[in-house]
């Protein structure tokens, strides 16, 4: 019996490729390749950058984000709050620099989220901003460092109970070791409870002072009170 060949090299034909067709007679389908991704700064339907935050925080460290040109108004009254300055977006620099920088957000308290930026980031920025701000942002970043180590070596000496806490009577002003008035609820009074640390959006970690074996707890600064400057332990 004769072998019928099963492909065209098994009759001593060259090999032909065929294009692959569906038994629905469709084109082949192609894989479609990986959407590219847009720059942080930008969206088909969402804002674009128009003015960049940019600062140094108490402790020195740079920040910047992005607002839309419809926040204007808002991220001026939250620079002005949190001692930052604006740049406007304009010229190629500043719309690349803006396309790689995280959007900012604004808060109902007034203020604005301004993350951590690299230094290179931020002194590229710098060179945009007035002389008179740069000084003026210097001289209190060196000042809070300067109120930080007298606070630390404060807190340092109330811990070793060679001294008091610090009973301060200026919320702007509370720093770690010092005295204030806190209160579980209405039912429950107030009392007094020092602060172990300085949180993000003026939040504090608390400790009782007369049960510090209770855990600590944290409070925002519009629930602490202050003590009378003039009040003395009985």
């Amino acid at each position: 019996m004769q072998n019928i060949p099963t492909s065209p090299t098994q009759a001593g034909r060259s090999a032909i490729s065929l294009a692959p067709v569906s038994i629905l007679m469709d084109s082949p389908r192609l894989p479609r390749p990986a959407p590219s991704k847009l720059p942080k700064s930008s969206s088909p339907d969402g804002p674009t950058p128009g003015l960049i935050m940019i600062g140094l925080d108490d402790r020195g460290k740079p920040h910047a984000s992005w607002f839309g040109s419809s926040d204007i108004a808002k991220a001026e009254a939250a620079a002005d709050l949190m001692d930052m300055a604006l740049i406007e977006v304009n010229g190629d620099e500043l719309v690349a620099i803006a396309a790689k920088l995280p959007q900012g957000k604004l808060f109902e308290s007034g203020k604005a989220f301004v993350p951590f930026v690299e230094r290179e980031t931020y002194d590229r920025l710098a060179a945009h901003l007035d002389a008179d701000y740069i000084a003026a942002s210097a001289a209190r970043v060196e000042a809070a460092a300067a109120a930080a180590g007298a606070g630390a070596a404060d807190y340092a000496k109330v811990s070793k109970g060679e001294t008091k806490g610090r009973q301060p009577s200026d919320w702007s002003k509370l720093m770690v070791g010092d005295i204030v008035l806190a209160s579980e609820g209405l039912d429950d009074g107030w009392w007094e409870a020092k602060i172990e640390e300085i949180l993000p959006e003026d939040r504090f970690r608390l400790r009782w002072r007369e049960w510090p074996e209770l855990e600590e707890f944290t409070r925002g600064i519009v629930d602490l009170g202050l003590l009378h400057p003039k009040h003395v332990d009985a």
